[in-house]
């Protein structure tokens, strides 16, 4: 038959990444032989080729998806710089700070701020509020002033002139009556002759005098009465109404300035930074870069919302693994995985799959934007309390597992049109093309469901163009 240019199937796909580490240990391990399987055998008929062979075995099935991960805490709490900013480059600088590792009770000290600049405002804002205050307690003394006056006025001023306009009409009343009775006794005399003309004149202009008088007292009482009286009210109002205004204002300005001392005050409280919780303090590092050198320091400056420290709970870890897109769709909550940390590789570690990220993470620069990993978060079983957020760990997530199946090396199966084969060798030289049925598949091990029986020996190097020549696959209808 044939031989068709191998096209690559879902099984190349998803394992094709790892065959070329699993040839070399399969290789190995077949040199050697373990025990119950038979060991590689060379045949040398054919020099152009030799002939690596393995058995068809029946044994436990695992299929476990290994990734490099990371420790991080479930329960973290963030210290953040609370200190605000003049604009929106300005940073404050790290006096003081407790080192990393050490562990912390909810109120211990943890980060002293520079103050300088605040404490200096504070004065400022001291010397401010004071004079604020020295003004409303002017504007509220004007205010009292002011109403006192409508008093005084009201019940005072306007009763007295009230009472003088009335007596001064009372007078002018009085005045009228006695030259009315001096006319009439004036007119009887001229009359029998005892006093002159112009005496009488005199006596008539006298009443006409005092009539004008009364007229002017009248008109002045009135005057006072309605306008007078109106018009000092009115203006007296008015003022006490200005000084109401200007007492608010500066009652305001008071209260404005006096909040900004508060906030003064506040953020200077806030220079002094305390654990919110209990926890291991680690430093934040600054997680966009590839380098780890740590950014938080003594003399280090840091901005308003910038995270300090972080208090992680040592009894509450996990490990955050970044799963490739070929084997995400292998990974789901709940499944059991075995954890090793690079640093206590003599304490093994299970957890639990407690979250699968539905969308790839962020490449870490353009030249791997090819390449999308998905984030795996793995909750740490009775974690040891010596952990620590950031240490490197190994996650072996287990995917399926099957107890006694029959299984090959991948090395050992070709696909071909989405159909499996391998490679049988038959005593005299020859090669016997067989198709499988196939199950599942990991790393290293393919499940054949038929096709083979327990023992039976298969080539392991059928990619070599030698085997391949000689195996005989069926025709690929092209129709």
């Amino acid at each position: 038959m044939q031989n068709r240019r191998q096209r690559p199937g879902f099984f190349q796909s998803t394992l094709v990444v790892c065959i070329t580490a699993s040839i070399a240990a399969v290789l190995l391990m077949r040199f050697a032989g373990t025990p119950g399987e038979k060991p590689l055998s060379f045949f040398s008929e054919d020099p152009e080729f030799d002939l690596l062979t393995t058995t068809a075995q029946i044994a436990a099935f695992e299929h476990v998806v290994v990734e490099r991960g990371e420790l991080q805490s479930s329960s973290n709490v963030e210290v953040r710089c609370l200190v605000k900013g003049r604009t929106s480059s300005s940073a404050v600088n790290i006096l003081e700070i407790v080192p990393e590792g050490t562990w912390v009770e909810e109120g211990d000290f943890l980060v002293k701020l520079d103050d300088a600049a605040l404490q200096k405002q504070l004065i400022q804002q001291q010397i401010t509020c004071s004079t604020s205050e020295s003004a409303a307690i002017e504007a509220e003394a004007d205010l009292e002033s002011a109403k006192l006056a409508l008093h005084e006025y009201a019940e005072g001023t306007y009763v007295e002139d009230l009472a003088k306009q009335q007596s001064e009409v009372f007078v002018a009343e009085e005045n009228l009556r006695r030259a009315e009775e001096y006319l009439q006794y004036s007119n009887r005399l001229a009359e029998r002759g005892y006093i002159p003309d112009a005496q009488l004149d005199a006596d008539q202009f006298a009443l006409e005098k005092a009539k004008k008088e009364l007229g002017v007292a009248k008109t002045k009482l009135e005057v006072l009465s309605k306008f007078t009286k109106e018009k000092m009210l009115t203006q007296l109002e008015a003022k006490i109404q200005t000084a109401t205004a200007k007492l608010r204002s500066r009652q305001k300005t008071l209260e404005l300035e006096n909040k900004e001392l508060a906030e003064i005050e506040e953020q200077i409280a806030l220079c002094r930074i305390t654990a919110p919780v209990q926890g291991q303090v680690v430093y934040e590092q600054n997680r966009r870069s590839t380098s780890t050198t740590i950014l938080i320091e003594e003399g280090a400056p840091v901005r308003e919302r910038q995270v300090i420290i972080n208090l992680p709970d040592p009894s509450k870890m996990k490990v955050i693994a970044k799963v490739h897109e070929s084997r995400i769709g292998f990974i789901t909550k709940g499944q059991v995985a075995e954890l090793r940390l690079d640093s206590l590789l003599d304490v093994p570690l299970t957890g639990t799959v407690v979250e699968v990220s539905e969308y790839p993470l962020p490449p870490i620069s353009v030249y791997m934007s090819h390449v999308k990993e998905y984030e795996v978060s793995i909750r740490i079983d009775n974690p040891p309390l010596d952990l620590r957020p950031g240490m490197t760990a190994e996650a072996k997530i287990l995917v399926d597992r099957m107890d006694d199946v029959l299984q090959l090396p991948i090395e050992a199966i070709q696909e071909r049109d989405d159909k499996f084969y391998c490679a049988i060798p038959i005593d005299d030289g020859s090669i016997e093309t067989r198709e499988l049925k196939v199950g599942k598949a990991n790393e290293t091990s393919l499940v054949v469901e038929s096709g083979i029986q327990v023992g039976e020996e298969v080539i392991l190097n059928i990619s070599d163009e030698g085997i391949l020549e000689q195996m005989d696959f069926p025709e690929i209808s092209t129709l």
